[in-house]
């Protein structure tokens, strides 16, 4: 057992996911991934849980909630980024570090350990963080600059995103840092956020258990603004705080006060290196793709999906997500990759799957607009179909001029022109061209119309790649 069965379990804890995929995600070979799933049935079998199933072209691991805890209970492989994160986070919690005593608990060998502590080194040292060694007793920081607090609390949120499958020492230095139960905390978050009209979704909540940690810590606040006292979203957080999170300490009701103020205030102000990175990749990506006219709703998401992306990378906080590409989907990844690459911007296989939908979204409703006449074509077609099929239409998209005939003129080769339509939809495949609908529904056409756009929107970028 070893790093890419940790990996590999971490996966099917949130997805199934086929060998091609776990391949692109661990970037290890296919043959290594299934020796390794065999290992992991072992371990499995050997704890009386069920074994890693392969269903078509997807592997899965279907347990309960109860028998994951039991599974990860067990298993003590840590990956060598947890074993750093590991080493970090405990240091700079207790401020002390005696790795001696780490060596045990991990079930490291010597030089192990010190090969992970040298990327700790690394970091303080470019940081400007300082420690000395106390003879017989370990190692002591003595100075611990902002931009060292800052990251702590970044890779403190990995631990609370993964919280209900973490490994045990990683779980037992959570709990021994945290003074609250996470689903307390969450349900008096939760309506301070819902109330502030501010999204909530696990990386946000994530940031702010973390955030708590971090109060309780350091003396020094991380996000405090004199310049957001006289605001009233100040003051309307600052009730909704005293409100919902009474049983808050000061310090964190100040924290998070000040912190999601200017999470409403400027939203980006996480990391404004992401921001302007951000920003250009976006102008990379509008020009590149083709896209002209982007609207403001997906202009927003589009730059959100990049900027987080950036900030999970750098971070290395990953997602992993199964889906299921079509050849258009392919190419866009393909064209994506590939300006990834020549502009050197770096994100986890997940978060291009996150930009590309963006992108997809963007592509359809910037080439929406070229489909102009639409024909349709069914077997049984009267009058009265004629006119409910018209109001229908002109509902959906007011915007296109809909023809309706019966397709048993073109099966006989009586009308065979379809070069004025944009679009031909029949209730069967009388031509290569045409999308086949096997009955009438107002979502089946907006997915056609939707794939025909995003069709279009791909032959304008295809011919450049």
């Amino acid at each position: 057992m070893n790093t890419t069965a940790a990996n590999i379990l971490k996966i099917l804890s949130q997805t199934e996911m086929s060998i091609e995929d776990m391949h692109l995600y661990l970037k290890v070979e296919k043959n290594a991934i299934l020796k390794t799933i065999s290992q992991i049935n072992d371990f499995l079998e050997s704890i009386d849980l069920p074994k890693v199933e392969k269903k078509e072209d997807v592997f899965c691991l279907i347990l309960s909630k109860k028998q994951w805890e039991i599974l990860f209970d067990n298993f003590n492989i840590l990956t060598v980024e947890e074993r750093i994160d590991y080493l970090y986070i405990k240091f700079i919690a207790y401020g002390f570090l005696n790795l001696e005593k780490e060596k045990e608990i991990l079930d490291l060998s010597r030089s192990t350990i010190l090969r992970c502590f040298q990327r700790v080194k690394d970091e303080f040292s470019k940081n400007g963080t300082r420690y000395e060694y106390l003879h017989g007793k370990g190692l002591l920081i003595t100075e611990l600059s902002l931009i060292e607090k800052k990251n702590f609390h970044r890779k403190l949120m990995k631990l609370f995103i993964e919280e209900d499958i973490l490994v045990p020492p990683l779980k037992s230095l959570l709990i021994d840092i945290k003074k609250f139960d996470t689903k307390t905390r969450l349900s008096q978050i939760y309506p301070i956020l819902k109330f502030s009209n501010i999204s909530v979704n696990y990386f946000l909540l994530s940031f702010l258990y973390s955030l708590e940690v971090c109060s309780e810590i350091f003396e020094e606040s991380l996000f405090r603004n004199e310049s957001y006292l006289e605001t009233k979203e100040f003051s309307h957080i600052k009730s909704l705080i005293n409100k919902y999170g009474r049983d808050f300490n000061s310090k964190y009701k100040d924290e998070l006060t000040f912190f999601l103020t200017t999470l409403i205030l400027d939203y980006y102000f996480l990391d404004k290196d992401n921001k302007v990175k951000t920003l250009k990749f976006l102008h990379i990506l509008k020009n590149e793709f083709k896209i002209s006219n982007l609207n403001s709703e997906l202009e927003e998401m589009l730059f959100h999906n990049i900027y987080l992306a950036l900030f999970k990378f750098k971070n290395s906080i990953i997602d992993f997500k199964n889906v299921y590409l079509d050849e258009n989907d392919k190419i866009l990844l393909n064209k994506l990759d590939f300006l990834c690459k020549k502009h050197s911007y770096e994100f986890f296989l997940g978060d291009k799957f996150s930009i590309a939908f963006a992108l997809k979204r963007a592509l359809i409703e910037d080439n929406v607009s070229d489909i102009k006449n639409v024909l349709f074509l069914f077997n049984e077609i009267n009058s009265n179909h004629y006119n409910l099929f018209k109001k229908s239409l002109n509902k959906l998209a007011p915007n296109i001029k809909f023809d309706l005939e019966a397709s048993f003129f073109h099966k006989k080769d009586i009308l065979r022109d379809f070069s004025e339509y944009d679009l031909v939809i029949s209730d069967e495949k009388i031509h290569p061209s045409v999308f086949v609908m096997d009955f009438y529904c107002n979502s089946k056409v907006q997915n056609i119309l939707e794939e025909k756009a995003f069709s279009l929107g791909v032959n304008k970028f295809y011919n450049n790649l």
